[in-house]
């Protein structure tokens, strides 16, 4: 065994036959937004995102949040992770891994009662229950820390399909509507008055996400998505 390695962890890092040192109660953690919990503290990055993200390590990296500050896995899935109460951690693709949709309820009141979930207070705006708005702070990137509203319009079969935006307010970035992100392809709310029930400048990013089909189609994973273009910035 190699000096290194911590007791029954296999050398490519792919977890312990016999955990090591269990805590008296359950760590609660979460993945991609979606709460799990675990009795040991330490897997590997790729353990993680296998078992609870449920995805292939092999074109997904982990990356661990702590306040703001970002602790990459990329190229290093098989180093262990201390997993601490309420620690943080996204998953990100490298490459897609479409997975089969299953029957699940959808409509609008299930993106609004994500967001609650999630601890959020969504507003409908007046005579249009599928335009959606929250508070928000920047969590990461150059503008963290920064508040701002987020809008969004939920489709009326989310989340089978989810929201096209975000709508941003105030403006952060110049109307551009080339390009790409982070500073391309946004554009005036012309077409969808937000203005309406929340007073102020509001611009649409067109940022879809992309890698929708392999992910589990909830609240907290298109807020991923969202945290992943503050990230960007």
């Amino acid at each position: 065994m190699s000096a290194n390695l911590e007791p029954n962890q296999t050398p490519n890092g792919e977890g312990f036959s016999i955990p090591p040192h269990p805590h008296e109660k359950d760590i609660h953690f979460t993945v991609d937004g979606e709460p799990e919990k675990i009795e040991y503290p330490k897997l590997s990055a790729n353990n993680i995102i296998s078992e609870y993200g449920k995805k292939d390590p092999s074109t997904h990296y982990l990356v661990q949040i702590k306040h703001r500050e970002k602790i990459s896995y990329k190229d290093k899935g098989g180093d262990l992770v201390t997993i601490q109460e309420h620690s943080r951690f996204q998953i990100i693709s490298t490459g897609p891994t479409p997975v089969s949709d299953k029957k699940i309820r959808t409509g609008v009141e299930v993106f609004v009662e994500g967001l609650h979930e999630m601890g959020y207070s969504p507003v409908a705006l007046p005579n249009k229950p599928d335009h959606i708005v929250i508070d928000y702070e920047v969590p990461v990137g150059r503008f963290a820390g920064q508040k701002v509203r987020l809008g969004f319009v939920s489709p009326s079969d989310f989340p089978v399909t989810p929201p096209s935006g975000p709508y941003i307010s105030p403006h952060i970035h110049p109307i551009n509507t080339g390009g790409a992100h982070p500073n391309g392809a946004v554009h005036h709310t012309q077409a969808i008055p937000f203005e309406q029930g929340a007073s102020g400048a509001w611009q649409y990013w067109s940022r879809p996400c992309l890698d929708w089909a392999e992910r589990k189609k909830t609240v907290t994973a298109y807020m991923s998505h969202i945290w992943r273009l503050w990230d960007s910035q």
